[in-house]
């Protein structure tokens, strides 16, 4: 079961913000540029990120756009990172739209995060790479 943990307590839960970033391939300098989106608390802490890369900033911002619009269809799936450590991911129709940026040690850290990621989406604002 998922709980919206920053609203099960009656607490607000801060604003957060898409960042769009540019990765270069480490193996190949002269490959083609990719861009992707991390949703980042206002302390700046990684809080989820794009399940791939993107051709260019516009089609980043439309998966952002996408995923904002679609959150409420959105499902949290645990996934096993390994023998102790968990992630999740958030699925829309069968399409993978967001996953965790770190390991959990325990699931319901996992699902918790999930959810506090879930409650941020909606109002998160987009920057970077304008």
């Amino acid at each position: 079961m998922w709980r919206d943990i920053g609203h099960e307590w009656g607490e607000a839960l801060a604003a957060a913000r898409f960042r769009i970033l540019q990765h270069r391939p480490a193996d190949d300098p002269a490959g083609a540029d990719t861009v992707s989106w991390r949703l980042l608390a206002t302390n700046n802490r990684d809080l989820g990120r794009a399940p791939g890369g993107y051709p260019d900033t516009g089609a980043c911002r439309a998966a952002v756009r996408e995923l904002q619009e679609g959150v409420g269809r959105a499902e949290p799936v645990t996934v096993r990172s390994g023998p102790s450590s968990w992630g999740w991911r958030l699925m829309i129709d069968d399409q993978v739209v967001a996953v965790a940026s770190r390991v959990y040690q325990r699931r319901i850290q996992a699902e918790q995060a999930a959810s506090v990621v879930l409650a941020l989406i909606p109002a998160a604002e987009l920057a970077g790479l304008d």
